[in-house]
């Protein structure tokens, strides 16, 4: 049974805490805040690099703690590169490269990787291509035979091709009923406009069935190229025997130059409030924000340690102790800034009650107002605090240490960007968190984008202060 929407019913929200009338039995004072040891020191792990006969990057941290050995084949593309009238593409021809090669049937490919003790998953998304695995130590060479057979000896069954269509085609029919995807589709065309990443890179219901395997065939010719990729591995081998092992690759992968669209910049006159009508939601989805920041521009990091007292710092955060913890208006509330080597889309979002929509907007709103001119000492000195501590653990994974050469890749940065990142919180400032929060925190030139039922909650917002709601439709076209 769906809870009826009622304006004004929900019972006032009180936070219990029974430790107050259960006291710890002991003789330890825990009225005095035991003292904090010296900040961590953190090791940046040594990288190794080589460039192959065919253009191909290699990147390579050798860590022997385990005889596991994770890697991955990136590539810049995804969904960028495909032709905007037939999205999807890319997320098709990945689900159907480890569907068998020219010489592996699908089952005896996966049975040749389960032999192994490997995993090897292909994967696409808004701007990347990926072939990544994880494999022991001494099948890594045999492993990595599997790779070059599967990126260069692609199998393209028909049948198989058919079924990850039908797959796909039934995920896109779940997420146009699912108010979190909606709003995550529809923010995504709202931000970024007429550029391509305003598109799903998963694909558009009306246009999935249009997408032929020789579509596929013709983006993997144009788009699955070395000069856009770079190889990465980290774990238990040394770069010789990375080198060694994409000695098949280096000679047999070739491929041309590739021209990306430009990137996306924001335009103010997309800013405004919108409503999405799903009628009689019992929750409303609220997603808020703008086209911000490239990771690769020297703003994104200092602009990270301004939102982690707002929104990015989880419990710290200002939105999750008012909305969470004061009001009991949500589960979850949060906020980021995601950027590659594009600009990306500063984010909130939250899913609330519906019958408390506009009040859950007020405060949002409120919290980022004041964010840049009340931020204090006591909020910086936090901010500091953990994501100085936090890199304490930033590559203990084989995961952690892949995410450092991908970033060396993409964005050109220096295998000890991190400690130049705590460089950057050390010496960081009252003054420059506000000097950001009012470059990025205009509340008038966000999007506000509410997902919910428009019957009882749209009329509300008006007295946001943002204009009238104006009704889209799940393509982010303008109803009225």
């Amino acid at each position: 049974m769906i809870e009826p929407i009622v304006q004004g019913a929900e019972a006032e929200f009180v936070v219990l805490r029974g430790t107050e009338k259960t006291p710890p039995v002991g003789s330890l004072d825990r009225s005095i805040e035991p003292p904090f040891g010296d900040p961590p020191t953190l090791s940046v792990p040594a990288v190794e690099t080589d460039v192959l006969a065919n253009g191909l990057d290699v990147l390579v941290i050798e860590a022997r703690e385990i005889p596991l050995v994770q890697f991955e084949i990136r590539l810049r593309g995804g969904h960028l590169l495909e032709d905007p009238a037939k999205p999807g593409v890319a997320n098709l021809l990945a689900q159907t490269m480890t569907e068998g090669t020219a010489s592996k049937t699908p089952d005896e490919l996966e049975q040749a990787i389960d032999l192994l003790g490997a995993s090897i998953n292909v994967g696409s998304g808004s701007q990347s291509f990926v072939i990544r695995g994880s494999t022991l130590a001494r099948n890594y060479d045999a492993t990595m035979a599997l790779v070059e057979e599967i990126l260069l000896e692609p199998r393209w069954d028909e049948e198989r091709f058919a079924l990850a269509r039908q797959r796909v085609r039934n995920m896109l029919r779940q997420r146009s009923a699912s108010p979190n995807a909606l709003a995550s589709d529809a923010f995504q065309k709202l931000v970024y406009g007429d550029h391509i990443l305003a598109q799903s890179p998963i694909g558009d219901i009306d246009l999935i069935d249009e997408i032929t395997i020789d579509d596929l065939k013709a983006y993997y010719e144009s788009a699955i190229v070395p000069s856009v990729a770079a190889f990465h591995a980290a774990g238990a081998v040394s770069l010789a025997a990375v080198t060694a092992s994409l000695a098949g690759i280096a000679q047999r992968w070739r491929g041309g130059n590739v021209t990306f669209p430009a990137a996306p910049e924001w335009n103010s006159n997309r800013a405004g409030i919108y409503f999405l009508d799903v009628p009689n939601s019992a929750q409303s989805r609220l997603t808020i924000g703008r086209l911000a920041v490239a990771e690769s521009d020297p703003d994104f990091y200092p602009a990270t340690v301004m939102n982690f007292r707002l929104g990015g710092g989880g419990f710290a955060s200002d939105l999750t102790q008012v909305l969470r913890e004061g009001k009991g208006y949500t589960y979850g509330i949060g906020s980021r800034f995601a950027g590659t080597e594009f600009p990306g889309p500063f984010t909130i979002s939250s899913g609330v009650r519906s019958n408390i929509t506009l009040e859950a907007l007020e405060l949002i709103k409120d919290i980022v107002e004041r964010h840049g001119p009340e931020f204090d000492a006591e909020d910086l000195a936090a901010t500091k605090g953990f994501l100085i501590k936090a890199n304490a653990r930033a590559f203990e994974t084989l995961g952690a240490k892949l995410g450092l050469l991908a970033d060396m890749s993409a964005y050109g940065f220096p295998a000890d960007y991190v400690l130049q990142r705590e460089a950057i919180v050390r010496n960081m400032t009252i003054e420059r968190i506000q000097e950001l929060a009012d470059q990025y925190l205009d509340t008038s030139d966000m999007v506000w984008l509410v997902v919910g039922d428009a019957r009882t909650q749209r009329a509300r917002l008006r007295s946001l202060g943002l204009g009238t709601p104006i009704v889209i439709n799940r393509d982010g076209e303008r109803v009225r």
